[in-house]
């Protein structure tokens, strides 16, 4: 049998494997808090009951970078609410995030460049790096410094998964990191509505140079309880845009024509669904804080408290399964972070939040 491409072998075991594993040997499936979704039903506009499947264009390819009147609508949204002077020649609709994500950092970087990952990260951006054979410097914010070959600079704003939210002036070091070392920005905004207690997202892309060097990327999933369609798109300078397209176009063609007319029509509905769950994900928020020794979010989906030592990280996290919880173990996201576990607040409805919340609270009492 040939041998399996080594920037696939380098490609770190998953611990979600391992929680995977321990999850199958339980006699009933624990509360799952260890993934990162909403139980939100999505807006009407985008409920399979309300899509229009009779037009025979809904069975036929559609425009490889996305249907023209979705990219409109989303240049847009990207000058109203994220500051950048947009056009539908800056956008690329994505099968969701993750697409989105690898497709820049395969148009950017070449094997053994080096990209700056802001830490913790979530973890499938850097399996994308190690699978082009690119090379990931984890450091924290407070941390940053350039090391050799490094090409590009990674964030999420807020992060996932200890939801920090940058502020303007904490973004400005940034820029002005990526403009002295001549770096490209690639810009995780996924969870840009998710945000508490009076703190402010800022897009990267918005701050003076930087609309040409960083490739931004947001999602329906988050926002607007849209996870199973997959639609996500990204934004960059046309002529970064020139290539992008084209890498995304030889990973997935287009996107169903149908769920792109679902998009559309959650962009109108969109702001009235984004203040009809901000208390509920408040409220959420504030109950988990109740049981679980951490700092509240400033924004994002989650808790991500930190124990004396990565052996107490993991033993809460196999009491948790014993008990009926599924936390994320911490070294998922980030070499650093095995001291850590993670708590999503956001994915179930409040009654299994508040049997949820019980069990924490006996397991951390």
């Amino acid at each position: 049998m040939p041998d399996v491409s080594s920037h696939v072998r380098s490609l770190k075991q998953s611990v979600y494997a391992s929680l995977a594993e321990k999850m199958k040997a339980l006699p009933e499936p624990p509360i799952g808090l260890h993934l990162g979704d909403t139980y939100a039903v999505p807006p009407a506009a985008a409920r399979w009951e309300q899509l229009d499947l009779s037009s025979p264009g809904n069975y036929r390819y559609s425009h490889p970078s996305g249907l023209p009147v979705l990219l409109e609508a989303l240049a847009n949204k990207l000058m109203r609410e994220n500051g950048i002077a947009a056009t539908p020649e800056w956008v690329q609709v994505t099968c969701g995030a993750t697409h989105a994500l690898h497709s820049a950092v395969h148009t950017l970087l070449q094997p053994d460049d080096g990209v700056i990952i802001l830490s913790p990260y979530w973890p499938l951006f850097g399996g994308m790096v190690r699978c082009l054979g690119a090379v990931d410097h984890e450091m924290a914010f407070e941390e940053l410094e350039m090391r050799p070959g490094v090409k590009a600079l990674y964030l999420a704003n807020p992060n996932n998964p200890d939801g920090r939210v940058y502020l303007r002036q904490e973004l400005e070091r940034l820029a002005a990191f990526a403009c002295e070392h001549d770096l490209w920005v690639i810009s995780d905004e996924c969870y840009e509505h998710y945000l508490y207690d009076g703190h402010r997202h800022v897009s990267i892309a918005s701050l003076p140079g930087m609309s040409e060097r960083t490739v931004s990327v947001f999602s329906f999933s988050k926002s607007y309880a849209m996870a199973g369609h997959r639609v996500g798109y990204l934004c960059a300078h046309p002529q970064v845009m020139l290539w992008l397209r084209r890498l995304a176009n030889h990973s997935v063609y287009n996107i169903s024509p149908s769920l792109q007319k679902a998009a559309l029509a959650v962009l109108e509905q969109g702001p009235a669904f984004v203040q009809e769950w901000a208390p509920v994900y408040v409220a959420a928020r504030e109950r988990m804080a109740q049981v679980v020794r951490a700092p509240r979010p400033q924004g994002g989906a989650y808790f991500f408290p930190r124990f004396g030592s990565a052996e107490a990280a993991w033993d809460f996290v196999e009491r948790g399964l014993q008990a009926g919880v599924a936390v994320a173990p911490g070294a998922a996201f980030g070499d650093a972070y095995a001291h850590h576990v993670r708590i999503c607040f956001t994915c179930v409805d409040t009654p299994t939040l508040e049997r949820a919340c019980e069990i924490l609270g006996r397991l951390t009492g």
